[in-house]
């Protein structure tokens, strides 16, 4: 199955992104929570990194993830902080909340992991659905420039005797489709010894500015804003050469 996260590839996740860690979005998306009294919703909340602060900062979060390995590292430093556990296994296609949000986050390009733009939109107008009158959402794409590949990576952590491994090669790439799917091969090695391996495939798909706006307006939703790497709004005069690295999208219900 795409986009897993099995307990290494969760391992690895928890370690390379721990609690808190920012590329700017959390204190972006602090900034624009500024105001809101109501509960706010994190699909795709993986170990917390992004929704622990936001409940540290006093909001009311919910949130949810498909993977139960993520989830469980997520509930167990909510625990360990004794804040509220408002986080459910869910997937994107089928979740229902009874009581209204008046916000949904996705930071870091979690709504690339639905691959097709026909389920992409019915997230959409499952998260309208979510929200308030005054409710908004704000999310988060990547660059198309993320597409071009540049050959296999691999990374290392180093935690003692432990060590944890990643390798991730590109197998696809449709720049018709505009989705990638990758290999990635998770190791834990101790001692110089190879405890355990993990084989994933991770499948993305990738968005224009203007095609994605255009969905959010297909959703239902109003007031698109659209700023780039947290720091400045996307202008039409915008050339390539200046687009930014990370995409985000701010929009009324």
């Amino acid at each position: 199955m795409d986009n897993a996260y099995g307990s290494l590839a969760s391992w690895v996740y928890h370690v390379d992104k721990p609690i808190g860690r920012s590329f700017g979005d959390i204190e972006f998306y602090l900034s624009r929570l500024k105001g809101i009294g109501g509960p706010i919703l994190e699909p795709a909340v993986g170990n917390g990194r992004f929704l622990i602060p936001l409940l540290e900062a006093g909001h009311v979060v919910h949130g949810f993830d498909a993977s139960p390995h993520m989830l469980e590292v997520c509930k167990k430093e909510v625990s360990r902080r004794n804040l509220p556990d408002n986080v459910s296994k869910k997937n994107f296609e089928d979740f229902v909340y009874s009581e209204k949000f008046s916000a949904v986050v996705m930071p870091a390009g979690s709504i690339q992991l639905i691959k097709s733009p026909i389920a992409c939109l019915d997230f959409l107008k499952r998260l309208k659905v979510c929200l308030s009158e005054t409710g908004k959402v704000i999310l988060d794409i990547d660059s198309l420039s993320f597409m071009l590949d540049y050959g296999p990576e691999s990374r290392m952590w180093s935690l003692g005797e432990d060590m944890l491994t990643l390798t991730e090669s590109r197998v696809k790439t449709s720049y018709l489709h505009q989705t990638t799917v990758s290999q990635l091969r998770y190791e834990h090695w101790s001692s110089g010894n190879l405890v355990s391996s993990e084989l994933e495939v991770f499948s993305l798909r990738f968005w224009g500015v203007f095609e994605f706006k255009s969905l959010l307006h297909e959703a239902g939703f109003n007031d698109v804003s659209v700023t780039l790497d947290y720091k400045r709004p996307f202008s039409m005069s915008d050339s390539d050469a200046t687009l930014g690295e990370v995409i985000t999208f701010e929009a009324s219900s």
